[in-house]
């Protein structure tokens, strides 16, 4: 159909444009998007400390929010947390998931 065909149209529901439409964002999205570009910039030694009280997140859904957009970005991280922080670092095949320096 061609723009301005459907005003004939009955619909059930009201339309709007695609643009529009298409502006989902999870409720994490700002401040996983921020630990992404933070992991990017850091070197393979570093992780990033993330205060959960500062941030008012659940430390479970905000690890799987980062675990699914590291994923879609091709990110290979790891998370591992205390009782008030998640930390976030790149892992490597070689180090298996495991931060750097630290015996397990």
């Amino acid at each position: 159909m061609k723009k301005g065909e459907m005003k004939g149209i009955s619909l059930h529901f009201p339309s709007v444009p695609l643009a529009l439409a298409n502006k989902r964002a999870s409720k994490h999205y700002r401040i996983v998007r921020d630990i992404l570009s933070d992991i990017a910039k850091l070197d393979e030694f570093s992780a990033i400390k993330i205060n959960l009280a500062e941030v008012g997140k659940n430390k479970a859904d905000l690890r799987a929010a980062i675990h699914r957009a590291a994923k879609r970005q091709k990110v290979p991280l790891a998370t591992t947390s205390d009782e008030r922080h998640l930390y976030v670092f790149r892992s490597s095949p070689k180090s298996g998931g495991k931060l750097p320096g630290l015996q397990h």
